[in-house]
């Protein structure tokens, strides 16, 4: 995830991902920070329809490679 700030690993984060117009609201720790890169989020909960979506991105980029 890119972000202006990383935070440090172990915290933990609320957040909204948005992509054309869907959203998908999570609980996530952070597992790896990379300065001027961004942070790798590891997914602890979401709501079933968040997960879907985001299932459904990441199906997406699977079949677009």
């Amino acid at each position: 995830m890119c972000a202006r700030r990383t935070l440090e690993v172990g915290a933990r984060v609320h957040g909204t991902l948005t992509h054309e117009s869907q959203k998908v609201k999570m609980l996530a720790v952070v597992r790896v920070v990379k300065p001027q890169v961004g942070m790798g989020l590891e997914f602890l909960d979401m709501d079933p329809d968040s997960r879907a979506i985001l299932l459904a991105w990441i199906d997406n980029l699977r079949k677009s490679r």
